[in-house]
């Protein structure tokens, strides 16, 4: 699923997507052992604005599809993979984070699929576009770049806008992933997230609130929305 985007990464000399045949090699790295073997630390992470590009097609595309930005556009992601052990804790649900939908904002669904009871939700909240199964990673990227914001919980969409170097705003569980590490607010991975943390474990409630309060601050009027 990810070979559309990664086709623009500055590196590899070739991809090989998951069951194709592998080429002749003399070496093999697990992708999330090369820090260890690079010695990365904290403070060597490699973290480039941007280090993975949107198709300028479909870039394109839906400057056309969306046309004309009277409001801010921001996107949201509200849960991850299900079939993901640790989904249950790093997911909110589309009820709860449509707390965030307030007037003067375009919102877009950034998912592909809905599970039972958010057709209904989406329903009640008209304000959210939801362009269901053509929304692929390229597609994703793509409409990403038309936004002034997205706000994601812990899965794919907050990594993608991350590394597309977009501002990206993800609510973690109390327990968080390694990768978000403790006690901060900035990701060393990606310069341009920011992060919102459970006080208490599987208190989404607190962490919506404080993400209303810096979207209010964020698109107050007056403000103008960050450009590239």
């Amino acid at each position: 699923p990810l070979m559309g985007v990664l086709r623009g990464l500055d590196g590899p000399d070739r991809l090989i997507a998951k069951g194709e045949p592998l080429p002749a090699f003399d070496c093999h790295c697990p992708l999330l052992s090369l820090p260890l073997a690079f010695g990365t630390t904290v403070e060597t992470i490699p973290a480039p604005q941007t280090y993975i590009a949107a198709d300028p097609d479909r870039v394109a595309a839906w400057q056309d599809r969306l046309g004309a930005k009277d409001m801010p556009r921001v996107g949201l992601a509200w849960r991850g993979n299900p079939e993901n052990g640790s989904d249950s804790s790093r997911s909110m649900g589309l009820a709860l984070m449509s707390r965030l939908c307030t007037a003067g904002i375009t919102w877009f669904s950034l998912h592909n699929d809905l599970l039972e009871g958010e057709a209904e939700v989406l329903a009640a909240h008209p304000e959210i576009q939801h362009f269901g199964e053509e929304m692929n990673f390229v597609e994703t990227a793509a409409l990403i770049e038309h936004l002034d914001l997205v706000v994601s919980v812990d899965t794919a969409i907050a990594h993608l806008a991350g590394a597309l170097g977009r501002e990206v705003w993800i609510p973690l569980r109390y327990k968080p992933d390694w990768r978000w590490l403790l006690g901060r607010e900035d990701s060393p991975w990606y310069p341009s997230a920011r992060l919102f943390r459970q006080k208490t474990r599987g208190a989404w409630e607190g962490v919506l609130d404080e993400i209303s309060r810096a979207l209010r601050a964020r698109f107050r009027p007056g403000t103008q929305a960050r450009r590239r």
